[in-house]
Parts: structure tokens; sequence; C-alpha cells
């Protein structure tokens, strides 16, 4: 219990659902794979990999409508303007089903056109039709189904997404078996559609059910449609590299080594998704609550979510390294390879690339976090380096050797993209440092983490009166501070009972003072129950107690209660 915090409680929860979310959506691509290579064979598993990257493309563009408006909206949140959540929540609905039956329309009509990219045999080009018409429908639904789950993870009702992908899973593996004997892979595809399409109907009932702060209204704004575009377009650049990786994977397979070792690339870009679907579990998990710290100016709490964030996706690639190699040798038949030569050559391929992962993950993680605090080109400069530019290197020098040289080049790509954003932010960054953080800011700030009990309460004010202190505070508004700290403490002890929970005091010292307090604990508004005179705290937010606030704001979301007091007026001295 003494070590959990607010940030690290919020963001076990998060990375829970979401790592179960992403997870489960990989075991369902690995079902696909496995069922048509079980069922068909491998040559419509190969055929299923040359569609793979239209699908990650769908993903692509629905991610371009849904994160730069959640960013958006976690930016909103932290400036405490709930309105403007709930406009931008329906504009990202207007823009998902939209534009999804526009790529709806596209599909029909470009089919040939997107399948004769492949120079490949009619074999091939067959199953790959068949696999293309059972995704035909998907567009408009992954878009709307995407947004929501988005904007749901930043509004802190994960537990709705977990729900959401539990189902979709359920109804993707029953109907992957019973289509795919029936109509082959076009059945694979249409369970893929029907899952998709389940786990949205999941999302918008709790919608319909008013369980939530998000409302839709009739709203338009081409200026915020533009500025969404722009943002997701940073953040999402990552799922266009990795729509493209397979194909350049494929291509460069096919030029070095023939086409039928494209199901080495088949056994690769399965390991690769289950990896970036962990990463995208931890990023999901930093996005609101980067976004929302940096709205604050809130750098303790941004460094302490990506201290977490970075030891996560070290100990998650790790485990992932392990496991890879301990059971590379069974993968290949799990896609219906029975040629020993290729299976052999897949397996050693794959122990040959894993080790590197952890530098894809690292600095994956990072690239999205330049992003979230606004250092926006900088991060998708990182993310095309370590996706395409190296990896591609990596291809370039690798198809001259063996299958096992080709694979160990392009894994240590993510090393080297790793050791240049080292090197570009030690020596040529303003800020020296990997997070970018102005330490001369973050020496202007204080904050603390403990449990809701009265020992821990009391100490906690005497630390934050010797603090401020230090930092040359007026004794008035330190005062005023102090009293809030305690009184609004207790009144969280009181609160929680016998179950404590956890309470995070941060003091944001710049033209003025704000006081943000936090805690996972039930809802409650403490300036409403102030204003009812419940608790006895009605003195506390009184002109004569607190003459120096200049606005105070208390907000839900999910499960974290914020209070932010504003004062005034500082000392001279800080």
């Amino acid at each position: 219990m003494r070590n959990k915090t607010v940030i690290s409680a919020r963001f076990e929860s998060v990375f829970i659902a979401s790592t179960v979310s992403m997870v489960s959506a990989y075991i369902l691509i690995l079902t696909d794979n496995v069922v048509a290579g079980q069922v068909v064979g491998a040559d419509a598993v190969a055929a299923m990999t040359l569609v793979f990257p239209l699908f990650t493309f769908l993903l692509f563009v629905s991610y371009i409508i849904a994160d730069g408006l959640v960013m958006m909206a976690s930016y909103a949140q932290g400036r405490e303007d709930r309105e403007e959540v709930n406009r931008l929540f329906s504009l990202g609905i207007i823009l998902s089903v939209s534009s999804g039956i526009f790529f709806f329309a596209a599909g029909l009509l470009f089919k040939d056109e997107i399948l004769s990219f492949w120079e490949i045999s009619d074999q091939l080009t067959n199953f790959a039709g068949d696999y293309y018409d059972g995704l035909i429908f998907l567009s408009p639904i992954i878009f709307a189904n995407i947004f929501i789950y988005t904007i749901f993870m930043a509004e802190g009702l994960e537990n709705v997404c977990v729900k959401a992908s539990v189902v979709a899973f359920v109804v993707n593996v029953s109907l992957d078996i019973i289509l795919c004997r029936l109509i082959g892979i076009t059945g694979i595809g249409l369970a893929t559609t029907s899952g998709t399409l389940a786990s949205l109907i999941v999302q918008i009932y709790f919608i319909a059910s008013g369980q939530t702060q998000l409302h839709f209204k009739k709203y338009w704004s081409l200026k915020k449609t533009l500025q969404g575009i722009l943002y997701s377009f940073y953040h999402s650049v990552d799922t266009l590299c990795i729509s493209i990786l397979p194909v350049l994977l494929s291509v460069a397979t096919i030029e070095n080594f023939g086409e039928e070792r494209v199901i080495i690339v088949t056994v690769a870009v399965n390991l690769i998704t289950l990896i970036i679907a962990i990463y995208t579990g931890l990023v999901d998990c930093l996005q609101p609550m980067i976004c929302q710290y940096h709205a604050e100016k809130n750098l303790h709490s941004v460094k302490k979510t990506m201290s977490l964030g970075i030891k996560a996706t070290v100990a998650l690639s790790l485990i992932m390294t392990f496991a890879g190699i301990i059971f590379a040798d069974f993968l290949p038949a799990m896609f219906g390879v029975e040629d020993e030569t290729l299976a052999n050559e897949a397996a050693e391929a794959m122990k040959f690339f894993l080790p590197f992962t952890i530098f894809l993950g690292v600095t994956l993680i990072y690239a999205n976090y330049y992003i979230y605090i606004e250092e926006m080109n900088f991060g998708a400069v990182v993310k095309i380096i370590l996706l395409s530019v190296m990896p591609f290197v990596g291809m370039k020098i690798g198809g001259n050797f063996s299958v096992n040289i080709f694979w160990l080049c392009v894994g240590s790509s993510f090393a080297v993209s790793f050791a240049l954003n080292f090197v570009a932010v030690k020596f040529f960054g303003r800020r020296n440092n990997l997070l970018l953080i102005d330490k001369n800011i973050l020496n202007r700030q204080l904050s603390y983490d403990i449990n809701t009990n009265f020992d821990e309460v009391m100490n906690l004010t005497r630390r934050a009166e010797k603090d401020l202190s230090v930092l040359g505070i007026d004794c008035k508004i330190r005062d005023e501070i102090i009293l809030l700290i305690e009184k609004i403490g207790l009144h969280a002890v009181e609160r929680a009972g016998e179950k404590i929970f956890r309470l995070e005091v941060s003091i944001l010292l710049d033209e003025g003072i704000t006081l943000i307090i936090r805690d996972n604990g039930e809802p409650c508004d403490i300036i409403k129950s102030a204003d009812e005179k419940n608790f006895n705290f009605r003195e506390i937010f009184t002109e004569g107690t607190t003459s120096n606030i200049v606005d105070k704001n208390y907000l839900a979301s999910g499960d974290e209660n914020r209070l932010i007091l504003k004062f005034e007026r500082r000392s001279e001295n800080v």
C-alpha cells in the first residue's frame, strides 16, 4: 500500500484494461492466421499477410480521427473545460462515421487496383481477394469503434473497453472457426467485421444508458477538425509506419529470398503485432495522463508517469523476448508451415530479431511522449526513423546475406534508432534530458503522495510548510495552503473510512500558485459539500479564510477526483 500512488493506481488500472484489449486484438489476428493455416493452408495465411497492411492502413486513418481529438479532449480536461470535451466527442463521432462510409465506398470501387499491387501467383491473388471481400464492410464499423474506445480510455472508462474487447473476442473466434469451414478465408474477414461490430454495440449501449459524462450534440468545427488531424498525424504516424513495414519486409523477402519465404514474414509480423499491441497498451495509459498533467504544467506528475511507463516497457520487453525465444520453434507450425526447412528458418530468424525489441518499445514510448508534450515534429521524426528509415536500411544490408542476418539487421535498426534519439536529445536538445523537462520550472514545483490516514496527512502538512518556507512563500498564503491541505486531507480520511485510498498533492509556483489535490476514492465534490455546509468545510472556502483564492474547481474523471485551487499572489523570492 505504501508504494501505491494516485498515478501508479491509475496507470495500473488503465494498463491492465488496455493490455487486455490490445492482447485480445492480437490473439484475434493470431487466431485468424492459425484457423486459416489449419483449415485452408499456408498459402492462405501468406495471402492474408499481404492484405494485412490494408487493415492496418484503416487503423491508421481511424486513429487520424481519434487520437488528435482525444488528445485535445485530454488537454481540455486538464484545463477544466468539460464542455469542450463533449464538443470534441461529438465532432469525433461525426467524422468517424462519415469517413468510414467514404472508405467503404472507395474499397468497393478500387478493389482490383489494390490487389494488383502484388506480383504474385494466381492462387495467392485469389486467396487475397477472398479475404478482402470479408473485410469490405469493416471501415465504417472500425472507425466508430476506435474513436469511442480511445475516448473511453481517456475518460477512465477502461472497464467498458475490456467488456467490449471480450465480446469482440468471443464473437470473432467463434465465427472464425464456423465461417472459415463454410466459406474459406472470406469467412475469417467476416468474423473480424462481426467481432468489431459487437464491440461497437457494447460501447454505444453504455453511452445510451447515461452512465458517462460524454454527451452527443450537433457540433461542427473545421478549425478543430484540422487541428485534430494535425495532432493525430503526429501521434498516429507509427501506425502508418507499421502498416508499411510488412510491405517493405515482404518486398525485400521476395526480392532476396523468394516468394516461399513470405511465410517467415507472416510469423515475424504476427510477433511484431503482439509486441506493438503491448506497447500500444502502454501508450494508451500514458496519453490521457501525460496530456492532462502537461496541460496543468504539473511536471512532477509527468515525470512520475513516464518513470512508470519506461519501467513497465523494459519489464514487458524482457518477458516477451524470453517467451518469444522459448516458443519460436513452435510458431511456424501454428501458421500451417509444413516444410521443415522453412519452419527452422522462421524460428531461427525470430531468435535473431527478438532481443532488440526492448529498444523498439522504449524508443516508441519516448516518441509518443514528445508528441504529448507538444514537441510534435521531434516525436514524429523519431517514429519515422525507428519504424521506417532504419528498418529499411537494415533490410538493404541484411538482404545481401542470409535470412538470419536479414532479421538481425532489422532488429539492430531499433537499437540504432534508440541511440540516435539519445544523442539528439543529450547533445543537441534545449533541455538536456530525455524527458525534455525544464529543471528550473521543476524545482519550483512540489509534489507529495500519501495514503489517506490521519498520521500521513499531518506529516504532509509539516513537510509542505517547511518546503514552502524554503521557497520563500508569503506567510499568509503559506498558512492558507497548509490549512487547505490539512482540512481536505482529513476530509479524505473521513471519506475513506477503513478503505484507504491514495492522495496526491501538487503545488505549482508560476505567476501565481496552484494547489492540485487528487484522490482515487469515490467521487465527491468537496466544493459542493462545503457550500452545502457538509463536513463543516464552508468556512474554508469563504473570503475571510482564503482571501487569496481566485479560482476553485472540482472535476471527476473515471476513478479520479481532482480539486484545483488557484492563488493570485506569491512571494517575490520565488
